[in-house]
C-alpha cells in the first residue's frame, strides 16, 4: 500500500519531489524512489500524456511506496476523477485564482457527504487490490491533497480567501508565471516580487497551510527553507538528461564551445 502522503506532509520537515515531464515509464518510478524522492510529481497541464501510460507510471510509483502529486488540467469533475481512480493522491490546481475554484475541485476530490467524488474501486486506486470499502471511503478522503497553485495576480489577491477554503492543504507559489503576470518577467529580485513572495508565505502561515513552490536545485531552495516552504517539486527527467549530457560532452576536448547551441533546452 502505498505510503501516506500526510504522514510525510505531517511528520516531515521537507517534502521533496521529483518531476515527470515526457518520460512516462515504470522504471522512472523506480529510479526516483531508489534516490530518496518523497513523491512523484507528474507535470500534466504542459505536456502530453498517454492516459494508460500515466496510470501505469502511478501503479509502478504506488507499488514502491511513492505518492503522486499532478496537476489536473481543468476545474473538471471528469478529468479530477481519472487520475484519482489512476491513484494519485495529490490534486493540483494551475492558476488557481478564486474560492470557488478551490471548492469544486475539493468537491471532486472528496467522497461523500464530504464532497461528489464518485466511488470506482479496483482499479489503481487500491492498487487493483480488494478493500474494505468503507475503510477505503474514509482513508480516502482524509489522504487525498488539494493544492492551491498561485502564478498569478488574481490569485495573488485572493490568497487569504483560496486558504480559508476547507480542504486545501498547500499553498504553491508558480513563480514564473507570477513574475509574468506582476510585469516582471523573470525578475526574481525585484522589491514587487519579493513582497508577493512574501505575502504568499506568510499567508499560508496565517492559515495553517504547507507553503510550496518549484525548485531547479537545493541552492535554490536554502532562501526559501529559511523563510517556512517546506514542499518543493523540483527538476525532472528532462533537466536530468539535459544536465546529464552537458556534463559528459564539456568533458571532452574540442567540445565544450558547442555546450547551449541547441535547442534551447540548456
Amino acid at each position: 500500500m502505498v505510503k501516506s502522503f500526510k504522514q510525510i506532509l505531517n511528520e516531515q520537515e521537507l517534502a521533496v519531489g521529483l518531476m515527470s515531464q515526457h518520460v512516462c515509464s515504470p522504471w522512472l518510478a523506480k529510479l526516483y524512489h531508489d534516490a530518496g524522492a518523497d513523491f512523484l510529481y507528474i507535470e500534466n497541464e504542459h505536456i502530453f500524456f498517454n492516459g494508460a501510460d500515466m496510470a501505469n507510471l502511478v501503479l509502478a510509483a504506488r507499488s514502491y511506496g511513492l505518492p503522486v502529486v499532478a496537476k489536473c488540467e481543468y476545474v473538471n469533475r471528469g478529468s479530477i476523477a481519472k487520475l484519482l481512480d489512476a491513484g494519485v493522491i495529490g490534486i493540483q490546481l494551475p492558476m488557481s485564482e478564486t474560492p470557488e475554484q478551490l471548492a469544486e475541485v475539493v468537491s471532486y476530490v472528496k467522497f461523500p457527504p464530504v464532497g461528489v467524488r464518485a466511488a470506482a474501486p479496483g482499479t489503481g486506486n487500491t492498487d487493483y487490490e480488494p478493500v474494505n470499502l468503507a475503510e477505503w471511503l474514509k482513508n480516502a478522503n482524509d489522504e487525498t491533497t488539494v493544492i492551491a497553485h498561485i502564478e498569478s495576480r488574481k490569485g495573488l489577491e485572493n490568497i487569504d480567501k483560496i486558504l480559508s477554503v476547507p480542504g486545501v492543504d498547500i499553498m504553491f507559489i508558480g513563480m514564473f508565471d507570477l513574475t509574468v503576470s506582476l510585469g516582471q518577467p523573470a525578475k526574481y529580485d525585484h522589491p514587487d516580487i519579493i513582497a508577493a513572495m512574501d505575502r504568499l508565505v506568510s499567508s499560508a502561515k496565517q492559515h495553517s497551510k504547507i507553503a510550496g513552490m518549484w525548485i531547479p536545485s537545493y541552492d535554490k531552495a536554502e532562501p526559501w527553507l529559511e523563510k517556512g516552504v517546506r514542499f518543493f517539486e523540483t527538476t525532472g527527467d528532462v533537466g536530468f538528461i539535459a544536465a546529464g549530457a552537458v556534463e559528459l560532452m564539456k568533458k571532452f576536448p574540442d567540445h565544450a564551445s558547442r555546450v547551449g547551441q541547441g535547442d534551447g533546452h540548456i
